[in-house]
Formats: C-alpha cells, sequence, structure tokens
C-alpha cells in the first residue's frame, strides 16, 4: 500500500518547501493585491468545455494564461508542417522547455522522452510521463506510454505540463505531453499529398483530408514510411493511419470520435555501442543482435468516444477508449510475444459559478497482457517456454479540482486518489500473485496577472508504479511478479512568470523548479545482452531553471530560443556492490541544453537555421563514463507557390541536419552492461519532398 505523501514528508527540507511555497504565494499575493477587484460573471455554456484555448493537458477549462503551473504550447500551421520532414519529436520539441526528445535512430526501442530529467532510468519506450493523443491516453494502466503510433508529421498542436501531474493523469505522470493531430478547419485546406526521401533509403509518402461544415467536423491522414537506418541493421517499415471528428448532435450536446493505427512489420534492433566502437564504426551493430534476429513486429489499433453534453447541473462529459497492440520482440536473451487489450473511462462534470469553477469525476483503466516469453536458440527461432502468464492491470480514481478567480488572481487546487491491482495468471497457483499500490495525489497553486504578464506557483505531487514489464522481469527468473518493487514518488515545487511584451512581438517564459524523488527504481543488468532488471533504491533532487524567449523581429524575419539547466543529484542510494552514490549527477540528464532558431518568410519562401547544444552527462550511476558534449546546426528551405484558379497550392522543401557533419552520440542507454552505453547519431543528412495540397 502506498500513499506517496506520507513519505515524501519526510524530506528533512520539509520546512523549507513549506516556506519557499508560503513566500511565493505571499509575493504573488501582495504584488497584485493594490488591483483587486471580482471578475465578471460566467454562466455555464457548451462553447466554454469547447474553447480552443483551454488547457486540455489537465482537463480543465482554465485557458493557457490563466493556468498557474509552468505550461508550453506549441502549433504549427500548414506551410510550417510542409517545411520539415517530422520524422521525430524533435520537430515540435526544441520548442518546448523542460522537454527532451532523443532520437535514437532505433524504431524498434522508440524515441526517449525526458521532462525535467523524469524518465531518464527508461532503457526503451518512455516511462514516468503521460503522452496523450487526440484526447486519449497512449499511456495504459500500468503507467507505460505506446508513442509508436504517433506520426509527428500530422501533430498540428502540442501542450506541455512541465511538473508532476498525478492529480489530472494519476499514475506515471512526472509531466504531461498532449498531442493533438486536429487541423485548424478555418484554414482553406481539405486534402494534402506528400512525397519525401533523403538520406539512408528513407521513403516516405503522407497524405491527409479535413471536411469541415456546421455539424460535423472530420480530419484523417495515413502515412507509409521505409528506411534502410543509419546503423547497420537499423531498417524500419512503418504504416500508421488515424481520424479524429466531432458531431454536433443539438445545441446543447456533441459527439466525439478518434482512432488510430500503426503497422510495423519490420523493426531492425541494432543495440548500443561501447565507447570504442562508437568512435571507430559508429554505424555497426552488435553481432550478437544480428544473430538473434532481435527487432520488433507490432500491430496496434485503437479508438475512442467522447459524449459532451450541457446540463442544468454543469457539463457532463463521458469519454470511452479501447486498445490492441499485438507485439514479437526477439532480443538474444529471448523472445518476448504479448498480446495487448487496454482501456479506460472517465466520467466528469463540470460547474461554473461567478468565479468559481469545479470538476469532479471518476475513472478506471484496464489491461490484459497475455505474456509468453521464449529461449532466442538464433535467428528469432523459439524455443522453450520461459514465461507463460496472463498480466491484468485494474486503476480505479476518484478526483476533484477547483479554480478559484478574483481580480488578477486565480487558485488551481485538486486531489486525486488512484488504487492500483497488478494480477498475474500463470499456469500454477504457486506461480500466480497480486500486488496493490495506493495513491493519494494532491496539488495547488496561484497566479497573479498583472496586464500581458502571469507571475505564477505550485506544488505538486505524482507517482510511478512499476511496469508490468519492471515487475515481470524478476532477477531469479520464472513467473510472477516482482514482490520487492514498489512505487517511485515525485513532489514538485515550481515558480515562474511568462507574458508578451511590445504588442506580443516578445514573448517569454521563465520558471525556476525543484523536484524531490524517492524510492527510485533504478535499472541493472547482471549480464551482456542480458534483460533489465529494477529495485528501488535512494532519493535523488533535481534542481533547474527553463525558460523561451520568441522574437518577432520584424514581417520576415522571427528568433526563438530555448534554454534549460538542470542539476540532478542522487541524494541517497548505492550500488549493487554497495557503492555510495550521494552527490553523483543522474545519468542521462546533460546540465545544459540550448536551442536557437532563426525564421525567414520573405514572400513565397520559407527557411529556418537552428542550433541545440547539450552539454556532456554521465552515462551510469557510478558517473565514470560520460557522453561528451555536442552542437548540432539545421536547415530547412522551402517554397511555396499558389495557383488561384484551381486553389492548388505547391510547396516543394529541403531540409539538411547536421549541417557541419558533427560526430556525435544522440542518445545513451543509462547503466547498460558492459559499458555498452552509446547511441550513436547520423552524421550529415538530407530530406527532400514535394506537398500538393487543394
Amino acid at each position: 500500500m502506498l500513499f506517496p505523501l506520507s513519505h515524501v514528508f519526510k524530506y528533512r527540507q520539509l520546512n523549507d518547501i513549506y516556506k519557499l511555497l508560503f513566500l511565493l504565494n505571499l509575493w504573488v499575493f501582495i504584488f497584485g493585491l493594490s488591483t483587486q477587484a471580482f471578475s465578471q460573471d460566467r454562466t455555464d455554456s457548451l462553447e466554454v468545455q469547447l474553447d480552443s484555448i483551454r488547457v486540455t493537458a489537465i482537463h480543465s477549462t482554465i485557458s493557457a494564461n490563466d493556468a498557474p503551473l509552468a505550461l508550453s504550447m506549441y502549433s504549427r500551421n500548414l506551410s510550417q508542417i510542409n517545411q520539415e520532414a517530422s520524422l521525430s519529436l524533435q520537430s515540435i520539441s526544441q520548442q518546448m522547455p523542460g522537454l527532451w526528445v532523443n532520437d535514437r535512430q532505433n524504431y524498434a526501442l522508440g524515441e526517449r522522452l525526458t521532462i525535467r530529467g523524469i524518465g531518464w532510468r527508461a532503457a526503451f519506450g518512455v516511462r514516468g510521463i503521460q503522452v496523450v493523443l487526440n484526447d486519449m491516453p497512449l499511456t495504459v494502466a500500468d503507467g507505460q506510454s505506446m508513442i509508436n503510433i504517433v506520426d509527428p508529421a500530422f501533430i498540428h498542436r502540442a501542450e506541455l505540463v512541465r511538473g508532476p501531474a498525478a492529480t489530472y493523469w494519476g499514475n506515471s505522470s512526472g509531466g504531461v505531453l498532449y498531442l493533438s493531430t486536429q487541423p485548424n478547419y478555418d484554414e482553406n485546406n481539405s486534402f494534402r499529398f506528400r512525397t519525401m526521401g533523403g538520406s539512408y533509403g528513407m521513403r516516405k509518402v503522407e497524405g491527409e483530408f479535413s471536411i469541415s461544415n456546421p455539424k460535423h467536423n472530420m480530419n484523417g491522414y495515413s502515412s507509409y514510411l521505409t528506411t534502410n537506418g543509419f546503423r547497420d541493421y537499423s531498417a524500419a517499415k512503418v504504416w500508421r493511419s488515424g481520424v479524429t471528428g466531432s458531431v454536433n448532435l443539438d445545441s446543447k450536446s456533441q459527439l466525439k470520435y478518434q482512432a488510430a493505427s500503426i503497422y510495423m512489420p519490420e523493426a531492425q534492433h541494432p543495440s548500443a555501442l561501447n565507447a570504442t566502437q562508437a568512435v571507430q564504426n559508429p554505424r555497426q551493430a552488435v553481432s550478437s543482435f544480428v544473430d538473434a534476429e532481435a527487432g520488433k513486429q507490432l500491430t496496434q489499433t485503437q479508438g475512442g468516444l467522447s459524449y459532451i453534453r450541457q446540463t442544468p447541473a454543469g457539463i457532463f462529459t463521458i469519454t470511452g477508449y479501447g486498445i490492441y497492440r499485438d507485439l514479437n520482440n526477439p532480443l538474444p536473451f529471448g523472445i518476448i510475444t504479448i498480446n495487448r487489450w487496454a482501456g479506460g473511462l472517465r466520467a466528469t462534470l463540470d460547474k461554473s459559478w461567478s468565479n468559481f469553477e469545479l470538476q469532479a469525476g471518476v475513472e478506471t483503466k484496464l489491461q490484459n497482457d497475455d505474456r509468453t516469453e521464449f529461449e532466442n536458440i538464433g535467428n528469432a527461432t523459439r524455443g522453450d517456454i520461459t514465461v507463460d502468464q496472463i498480466e491484468r492491470v485494474w486503476n480505479q480514481a476518484a478526483f476533484a479540482s477547483s479554480t478559484y478567480s478574483f481580480g488578477d488572481f486565480n487558485i488551481l487546487g485538486g486531489l486525486r486518489y488512484d488504487r492500483l491491482t497488478f494480477r498475474t495468471e500463470a499456469p500454477t497457483a504457486a506461480q500466480s500473485g497480486s500486488r496493490t499500490f495506493q495513491a493519494l495525489s494532491p496539488s495547488i497553486g496561484m497566479n497573479y496577472q498583472p496586464g500581458n504578464q502571469t507571475i505564477f506557483a505550485n506544488l505538486s505531487t505524482s507517482f510511478e508504479a512499476p511496469t508490468t514489464t519492471e515487475l515481470v522481469n524478476r532477477p531469479g527468473g520464472g513467473n510472477g511478479f516482482n514482490p520487492d518493487l514498489k512505487p517511485e514518488q515525485t513532489l514538485g515545487l515550481e515558480g515562474g512568470i511568462r507574458g508578451t511584451i511590445s504588442s506580443q512581438a516578445l514573448r517569454y517564459d521563465l520558471t525556476v523548479f525543484h523536484l524531490w524523488i524517492q524510492d527510485l527504481l533504478f535499472p541493472y543488468q547482471l549480464e551482456a545482452n542480458g534483460p533489465t532488471y529494477y529495485r528501488n533504491q535512494g532519493e535523488t533532487t533535481h534542481l533547474g531553471l527553463e525558460g523561451r524567449l520568441g522574437w518577432q523581429l520584424n514581417q520576415d524575419w522571427q528568433f526563438s530560443v530555448t534554454g534549460n539547466i538542470t542539476q540532478a543529484e542522487f541524494q541517497k542510494a548505492q550500488t549493487l556492490d554497495s557503492l555510495s552514490l550521494a552527490d553523483k549527477q543522474v545519468p542521462g540528464i546533460p546540465k545544459y541544453r540550448l536551442n536557437g532558431e532563426l525564421n525567414w518568410s520573405p514572400g513565397k519562401f520559407l527557411g529556418s537555421l537552428s542550433y541545440k547544444y547539450i552539454s556532456s552527462y554521465q552515462a551510469n550511476n557510478l558517473n565514470t563514463v560520460k557522453n561528451e558534449s555536442y552542437g548540432v546546426f539545421d536547415a530547412k528551405l522551402s517554397y511555396r507557390k499558389v495557383f488561384p484558379s484551381s486553389e492548388v497550392r505547391v510547396q516543394p522543401f529541403i531540409n539538411v541536419n547536421n549541417l557541419f557533419d558533427k560526430r556525435y552520440n544522440g542518445s545513451v542507454t543509462v547503466n547498460a552492461f558492459g559499458g555498452r552505453y552509446f547511441e550513436p547519431a547520423p552524421g550529415r543528412n538530407w530530406q527532400v519532398g514535394a506537398t500538393v495540397d487543394f
């Protein structure tokens, strides 16, 4: 049983936390006391619930300007989407402070995502972060986020909650990344087709359509990608499709729907390299992975419905969704197959008074994994069965959040209770078992808005239960769950300011944060090419400063810069050999990150030059190996040609990445056995293509 706050508040810094939070809120309050006035009355309406500026990432009707927390929002118009290949989520992350996306050049592992360092331990996939696509969570009940289904080329809008958010999403919410493929229906386009090619045998075709009328909006997309990969043995073939829409049933109700799918028949896995290999031949693959035909074959489909109705009691919303995933994952130590059914149901009631808004609701998530693991006797040939079990996760939750506004002040607070039950069913009762975790997750924030700026302070919490994959990997082998693992817990405190200057020509966002994390889920390996195991160990603190500045220099030139400083250190922890890790840096988290972009749009041309700098960072807990710093330039150029008589627009483009051919490693596998930490990034590479829309 887990009640995170009862443990987190054992920290020696408890009094300092309370004092700092009190001073931040007192500063916000005193600064705006002289202008205090009650806001005008607001009434319930469906229009308020569906307002496009609401912060979807926290299930709230509060606007982005009013939210008393660290929040980033990023959107792309059609010309911007057509200008870049967008083969990775890096295409949006560089404009969002706090978020770091590592493109591993490995479709079998997927991209590595961290928010303020949360997620550093993930050997594959995404951990500790809630990811949502078109209102549907890609993070299932046990906390695993399945982002293979996201095609970055169709992302029109993104929201990022940069601090802990378990109050809104429950398990595995050290931050929230909300992605939307829905276009702006005001744009004069209904059909779009794009084809492109590039380095390493990359070929891709994309199609998208949107239909809009007063009763029904609909958007659909589909793409096919094939690549040989930068690394040897890293080829992939990926089909992705999706559809979203909404139907106005009557003046007081609406039905929203969405569906998406991915079919990935091939994704080869070259594995990570040691330091010598990464320098001498960064394109090579690990021979044992090639011999085992390591990789991933994946099919996933998902769909969801939301019914929204305005009632005298408030706005009632009920959302249901389902996911089917079929995975075959050969690795040198075995072949993992999982047949997954997952889904959820959420019901909320939103009520507004003159200066007070309340949302209350319940939620349940279900996950059923049919897992079978085999020995890999070579060439992805199945040998004896080593694990055969059904894994079920059931998450039940109740929550409430409210916003109180007075004058230029907003207070946002919430509380959520979660109960998670993990259960296995194996061939014998002795091999079966269950684990139950409980969590109470509060948050509170306050802001003041003098003119065009928002000053805020926020205290929030999150917890991260071990996933089924982490629970099932037992050092002793066999069926069942690891009985010793328990959830990781986080307490976050942040304060900052954001706003605009000089008629919105200058936009700024600056936040300072402090995270206290305990009962860390440490990854480790016991043998080369072996499975990754986990254990709870110690405490860390993440202290940092992050910000963004955007400046519209004139009609043709725009400049933006995003910076992150993160000092992440172990406070109490030790290795398997009982060596202390106190005061050592948490691996996988660079102290400094900088992204700058200069955009140029004279007439029909659209060009940009961007730069990213990542400081050196540690690759293992003992800090004996580090990934060296690097700085990389990328360039994009496109030309927009419109044919007014036929309403057809053509936009060819060219992207050149790593313009000066810098040799570097784009990601690391933290604490990998045998020193195989490094995942090399490609040198200079390019993509070229053209879009036709009408």
